[in-house]
């Protein structure tokens, strides 16, 4: 288990993020939560560019390039629309 963890460090903190931000999304504010979500996206996006094919482990899916250009454009896109969302009203 041990070495699982080791080996798919970069793809369980893209997880952990995820799950933070939706816990936030439900408990606190969607916007933040939002913003959180694309943030864990663009990490997950840093990580695939920072770490080599070998030690990426499960965020390496396609190659490299396809999976910079889906990882930055979701990121940036889920970024847009969570600041284009208004506050809500309490």
């Amino acid at each position: 288990m041990k070495s699982f963890v080791r080996k798919q460090w970069p793809i369980l903190s893209v997880y952990a993020t995820m799950l933070v931000s939706l816990a936030v999304i439900v408990f606190v504010d969607f916007r933040s939560g939002a913003i959180l979500l694309s943030l864990s996206v663009l990490l997950g996006f840093g990580l695939r560019f920072r770490l080599p094919d070998a030690k990426a482990g499960l965020l390496r899916n396609r190659r490299r390039r396809i999976d910079l250009t889906v990882m930055a454009s979701l990121g940036t896109i889920l970024l847009i629309l969570a600041l284009v969302v208004p506050h809500g009203r309490k």
